[in-house]
Parts: structure tokens; sequence; C-alpha cells
């Protein structure tokens, strides 16, 4: 083959290339665009429907994503091997989903969101849903029982302090 027409091809891929670069990183920044804009929307819809605390934030670790388009808030259990998807839905309809590894996702419910000014009612929200995430984790893990020391002599009784009561997360009772 003539060098010259090796030199046009060659040139002529190079132009090409170029152009889908360009083209792919216009798509690419439009796409980050978007996916910030998705964010900053689900952070202000958050921020509006639920007052979780700095302890529940801490142990839930919320994080905003984008999944197929759409905004969702991620939980992640540390102590779990599952990911708890908050998704928003019509109105002030959130629903919570739960991803274990090797299943299906499944919807734990349909949750009402709080009022932007009713920070009575947001922080209501929030501790439902913090429920429900916390009645899954130790459903998984099973119930945690303290178990029962009673001593067989009455005598024991009286010079031994009794054990406190003690209470898990999300206020279920251990023990006794």
């Amino acid at each position: 083959m003539d060098q010259v027409l090796v030199d046009v091809f060659e040139q002529a891929r190079k132009v090409v290339a170029d152009a889908d670069r360009k083209i792919a990183e216009e798509e690419e920044r439009r796409r980050e665009g978007e996916r910030e804009r998705l964010l900053h929307l689900l952070g202000a819809r958050m921020e509006d429907s639920f007052d979780f605390t700095s302890k529940e934030k801490l142990e839930l670790q919320p994080r905003l994503d984008v999944q197929d388009g759409v905004g969702v808030v991620e939980f992640v259990v540390r102590s779990q091997r599952a990911i708890f998807l908050l998704l928003p839905g019509e109105s002030d309809t959130w629903t919570l989903q739960v991803i274990e590894d090797s299943h299906e996702p499944q919807v734990l419910g349909d949750f009402q969101a709080g009022t932007k000014a009713e920070q009575a009612s947001r922080r209501l929200a929030a501790a439902r849903i913090v429920t429900a995430v916390g009645n899954r984790v130790q459903n998984i893990k099973g119930p945690q029982v303290v178990p029962n020391t009673k001593q067989s002599s009455r005598r024991h009784d009286h010079d031994e302090p009794k054990p406190e009561l003690t209470y898990g997360t999300m206020g279920k009772f251990l023990g006794y």
C-alpha cells in the first residue's frame, strides 16, 4: 500500500478518535451535572422529610447516590452484609428496601415523610425508618437474650445486687 494512502487513513482515524473522545467527555460532563442536580434535590428533600439524630447518622452512615437515574439514600449497617435503600416516591412517601448478598431486593415498607415546618413529624418519620432497619437487623441476627442466672438459694439473692435491666438498639428489651 502506498505510504501516502496509509497516512491519509491514519489521519482520518486520529480525527475520528479525537471527535469520539470529545463527545464522550461532553456526555460524561452532562451525566455528572445531572447526577449532582439529582443528589442536590435528594438531599434537600431528605432534609425536609426526616430528622435523623447524629447517632443514627453515625451508625447507619447514610449516603446519597443515583441508581438507574433515581436518587436514593443508602444506609449501611456494618455488622450486616446488607444495604438499606430509601427511595423517594410520589408526594411525601418513601420506600425502604433491603439488599442482601445473593438475594433480590426486598421492600420493607412505605413510609410517610415528615413535614418541613414540623420538626417533630420529621423526627418521627426518621424514627420509623430507623425502627424498620433495626427490626430487620435484629431479626437477621436472631434474638439477643441475656442468660438468666437465678440463684437457687434465697439468702444469696439478698447478698448480691440484681443485674440492671438493659435495652438493645431500637428500645427492644434484652433478657428476662
